[in-house]
């Protein structure tokens, strides 16, 4: 069986509407993209500076409860569990602030995997460009890409961090460069290049890594696709979303799973042998799995799926 590895930060989310705090759920890019993977039957791995106080702990916890293999990269016993506070407009759309430690240097022993040819590795966040474990991030992603696996990059960036962008805007251009595969939101694209259209974005992603394959999302609006000179785009269904905390992770679980239901390699990526069929069923997952995350407090996909 092909493994998926993933790599991103742990955090808590607390939801706030109206001023007042309506739930709480572990937390995290990746890990939301992680959880949704392990109640597919997937058996992700899930590598992270898990903490060892009480929220850490619930935190591990759960994910092994959802068939997630959790990994501690980073074990400094005096740090504490990040905290995200999202706060829901009257959409349901939410605006963070976070509340986070910074690690430790990591130890690159821990940043590594058995990869094999054609398995995935996922990441992104601000996890992927944060200074203090860009070492690791890059020996990772590396390790990934000499062994054959496919890697898939969400810079998932948010404006928050946007003081930061001086700094790590090379840590995204690099990331960039050595994936297979960029999901990246119309939010993303806007604020680390100033890109006002699909086309523009793809256009400076394209002068990174004319190989990529990228997916732009849109919310409500849809998604487009392009790779290999080709685009397409698709419209969404219309929904009354619950919260739309985890969308885009669960789009990139959607992604994830269609790669592994379509047999897509890595060659197949890189020579562009992609049929339209199979990139309008990727789709397909990626809005389906975006869609029923919204439609839920939490940040995942229900417990009751299994689409294959």
């Amino acid at each position: 069986m092909r493994r998926i590895y993933a790599t991103g930060e742990t955090v808590f989310d607390i939801m706030f509407r109206n001023g007042r705090p309506e739930g709480g759920n572990p937390g995290g890019s990746v890990l939301n993209s992680a959880v949704s993977l392990g109640r597919l039957g997937l058996r992700p791995v899930f590598m992270s500076d898990f903490c060892n106080d009480m929220i850490g702990m619930e935190i591990r916890h759960f994910l092994e409860e959802n068939g997630v293999e959790a990994r501690q990269v980073i074990s400094d016993t005096d740090m504490q569990t990040s905290v995200a506070l999202a706060f829901l407009d009257e959409n349901s759309n939410a605006k963070y602030e976070f509340y986070k430690q910074r690690p430790q240097q990591p130890d690159l022993a821990l940043f590594s995997a058995d990869f094999r040819p054609d398995d995935i590795l996922l990441f992104g966040s601000f996890y992927g460009i944060m200074p203090e474990i860009r070492a690791g991030i890059s020996h990772l992603i590396r390790q990934a890409r000499q062994n054959g696996a496919i890697v898939v990059y969400d810079p998932n960036f948010r404006r928050p961090h946007l003081k930061d962008l001086p700094r790590v805007k090379g840590f995204i251009e690099e990331n960039i460069s050595l994936s297979h595969i960029i999901k990246g939101s119309d939010e993303d694209f806007g604020l680390i290049f100033g890109a006002d259209t699909a086309a523009e974005a793809y256009g400076r992603v394209r002068a990174i890594n004319p190989d990529a394959m990228m997916f732009y999302t849109k919310g409500k609006d849809g998604c487009e696709y392009f790779h290999n000179g080709e685009s397409r785009s698709w419209s969404v269904p219309k929904i009354v979303p619950i919260s739309t905390i985890g969308a885009g992770d669960n789009f990139n679980a959607g992604i994830v799973h269609g790669l592994i239901l379509n047999e897509i390699m890595a060659a197949d990526l890189l020579g562009g042998g992609i049929s339209c069929h199979k990139i309008d069923d990727i789709v397909d997952h990626a809005v389906q799995y975006s869609q029923m995350c919204c439609m839920s407090q939490e940040n995942y996909i229900s417990c009751r799926c299994r689409k294959s």
